[in-house]
């Protein structure tokens, strides 16, 4: 648990952020998966002066950022849950359900062979995640009574995420929307929906002033000039990994080995504990979106 403003705390064992916006009610920012609720569940128990927690802030439907919903609400059951229109609809299909269990299940097995939890979660119980209401573009959430974290769309990650930006401590929390930087320092970019929609978001993203970069993954940028290397290495990083598929396209290798040679450069860190098959389906969305602009 780190304090990083009088109303901004980050709780989670890096490998998974989650975010406290408020000083009496409070907004919490990022949802994650059972196990890293059970990390996150301890350390704010732990905590003195807990705000109320009034709303939950889904920022995408991927199974690493809904999957803790169940024992969130468990914590905090009065919180309304709010997301994307487009998530909310994504969440709500029945065909989704067994990936969720199945993916969420899986990390929680990796968490406690690697000696992260205690115990492994009960099953994930896939018909409490639910979506309260919806927030797009321009709206906003009070925080104690007087502050705005005002919400930003934030397509490219995926057609459903959200980036969420905190003017009292200059903070932006932008979940998976620029990327995620490993623990050895490399930037993995994860333009899984668009290519141009995600670095385009990076631009418009690195236009608020931000003292804090709230990502869902990894260290916390903190200061001004740390936000903006996050933000120029994210961009750095999505357009080598285009050049490189696009060479690998344009030389004749097959898709197939290019996304396992994108998977193991890009898959380390907290998204090891993945599924494989999940993340190599992701990565070659990757690969389908430079392949139809050449």
């Amino acid at each position: 648990m780190t304090q990083l403003t009088d109303r901004v705390t980050v709780l989670g064992n890096g490998n998974f952020n989650y975010y406290i916006v408020g000083q009496k009610e409070a907004v919490l920012i990022e949802c994650g998966t059972s196990a890293g609720v059970n990390v996150f569940a301890r350390q704010w128990l732990a905590m003195g002066n807990r705000p109320r927690i009034k709303y939950i802030l889904v920022m995408h439907s991927h199974f690493d950022h809904v999957c803790g919903l169940p024992l969130l609400k468990d914590l905090f059951p009065e919180a309304q849950v709010a997301a994307s229109p487009t998530a909310r609809k994504i969440l709500e299909l029945a065909k989704l359900k067994p990936v969720l269990i199945k993916a969420d299940g899986y990390v929680a097995d990796a968490y406690a062979r690697n000696g992260l939890l205690p115990d492994v979660p009960g099953e994930l119980d896939i018909d409490r995640i639910k979506v309260d209401f919806v927030l797009g573009e321009g709206e906003s959430i009070i925080v104690d009574d007087r502050f705005k974290l005002d919400i930003i769309e934030a397509p490219g990650h995926s057609p459903c995420s959200l980036a969420a930006y905190f003017s009292a401590a200059k903070a932006m929390f932008i979940s998976d929307a620029a990327g995620y930087q490993a623990p050895d320092g490399l930037m993995s970019p994860v333009f899984f929906q668009d290519y141009d929609l995600y670095r385009e978001t990076i631009k418009r993203l690195q236009q608020y002033p931000t003292e804090i970069l709230g990502v869902g993954h990894g260290g916390v940028p903190v200061g001004s000039d740390r936000v903006n290397r996050f933000y120029t290495r994210s961009m750095e990083a999505a357009v080598e990994a285009f050049d490189l598929i696009k060479a690998r396209l344009n030389s004749g290798q097959s898709e197939q080995s290019i996304v396992t040679e994108l998977y193991n450069k890009y898959i380390k860190g907290a998204m090891s504990y993945y599924p494989r098959d999940l993340m190599e389906g992701s990565v070659y969305m990757m690969v389908k979106n430079v392949k139809a602009r050449i």
